[in-house]
């Protein structure tokens, strides 16, 4: 008795040790500026569910999806003939209508595409094949028209552009931008990671948006090490008005539905 009750204490602990760096890596939080750390409300992203053509219900703070729409992955493969190599291309459209604490709406229709180039199948012997997907990354460009509702003004254009390898975890994130044409906030790629500093393991990532070299919000799409699934987080400046604060909360709405999708399809 006290020997099978040692070996199942001796398994727990056993466990924990192997489990505990994993469970470390993943209560990270991505590096912001100082200046929105301070003047920033911190709002745990809901997702709610994922219903057939339907995005991710989010909710964070007053803001909510309304609505959604989401249309079917369309994917396109072509290859030169006698050519190993078979380039992917892959677009898909969701729409969805956000509201915050006031009667504003916004109404946000998006596009994602995805390309990539992946070696065919591979005969190494008459039993034994392979094949290797991704050889040179995928290409995953987003852009959206974000509208607010009741209104004649030209909408807002949200681009995000990010080449990426290794099954998204490792991502080098090209021109990204949210504009009217007269305005423009830029957004920028931000991880756990010191600056200067090695990474190490799976760091938390997001993006800060910032106008005229001051940072108005950033939202956390991963939170790190393999337990980072689901641990999304917005960071809101406090004293903006509420127009701006819901156009940027339509901007990071559209990059976690286009981020947790990448996630799940990697399960």
């Amino acid at each position: 008795m006290f020997i099978g009750r040692y070996s199942k204490m001796v398994a727990v602990l056993a466990g924990w040790i192997v489990l505990s760096p994993i469970l470390a890596s993943a209560q990270k939080a991505i590096i912001i500026d100082d200046d929105l750390r301070a003047n920033a409300d911190v709002l745990k992203v809901k997702m709610g569910t994922q219903a057939l053509g339907k995005i991710w219900k989010f909710k964070f703070g007053e803001f909510g999806i309304v609505s959604s729409k989401m249309g079917a992955a369309k994917t396109t493969t072509t290859g030169a003939f006698l050519s190993p190599v078979e380039k992917s291309r892959t677009k898909q459209k969701f729409s969805f209508v956000l509201k915050g604490a006031g009667p504003e709406t916004v109404s946000v229709k998006a596009a994602q595409n995805l390309e990539s180039e992946a070696l065919n199948e591979i005969a190494i012997s008459p039993r034994v094949s392979m094949s290797v997907v991704d050889i040179s990354g995928t290409s995953d460009n987003l852009v959206a028209e974000i509208a607010f509702d009741g209104e004649s003004a030209k909408p807002w254009t949200l681009l995000v552009q990010v080449a990426s390898s290794l099954a998204v975890l490792k991502e080098n994130t090209l021109s990204s931008l949210l504009t009217d044409g007269t305005r423009e906030i830029v957004i920028t790629p931000v991880t756990s990671d010191e600056l200067g500093a090695k990474s190490r393991g799976t760091p938390a990532r997001g993006y800060e948006l910032s106008e005229a070299g001051q940072a108005l919000g950033a939202v956390q799409y991963w939170g790190g090490g393999v337990l980072g699934f689901n641990k999304n987080v917005v960071y809101m400046r406090r004293d903006l008005d509420t127009k701006t604060k819901l156009l940027l909360a339509a901007a990071m709405t559209t990059i976690l539905q286009v981020k947790v999708n990448a996630q799940t399809s990697l399960d």
